[in-house]
């Protein structure tokens, strides 16, 4: 939506202020460091792709992978900020920080800011939502949308 509101207008002058993504699911060619701590769940996550959007042109393709050849430019993004959310035992941790980065390095003007969680996986908040660390990332989804 962020990517598709800098192409078009919203209706009635909305505009978005930020983005918030937790736990993305973004894949890509060649494997990310975080990939291996999982192979079965990482490969299971392209074979879910495919199922998702029968259409795809793959792993590549600019809807599940933001930095492929391709995809919209992300200086382009229309918001000024940028939350995301990562777990440091989720197979898609690497992608998220690749997003990180290449946000940061597309010369897009707006701020990225990321919360890593610790001891936890891939949505662990939708299980497990009163444990420290969940509470921790929705303290920050909630500071970053009320700012």
């Amino acid at each position: 939506m962020v990517m598709r509101a800098s192409a078009e207008e919203l209706p009635h002058g909305a505009k978005i202020s930020g983005l918030v993504a937790v736990h993305p699911y973004f894949l890509g060619r060649g494997k990310v460091p975080s990939e291996d701590s999982d192979p079965i769940i990482a490969e299971k996550l392209v074979k879910m792709w495919s199922v998702v959007c029968p259409a795809t042109t793959g792993v590549d393709d600019p809807l599940i992978n933001p930095l492929a050849d391709g995809a919209p430019a992300l200086d382009g993004m229309a918001c000024g900020r940028v939350l995301v959310c990562l777990a440091d035992i989720d197979v898609l941790r690497d992608r998220g920080r690749a997003y990180c980065e290449g946000l940061n390095a597309s010369g897009w003007p707006g701020e990225v800011e990321v919360v890593e969680v610790t001891g936890h996986g891939h949505c662990f908040h939708l299980v497990d939502f009163t444990c420290d660390e969940a509470v921790r990332q929705d303290d920050a989804i909630a500071k970053f949308v009320n700012r």
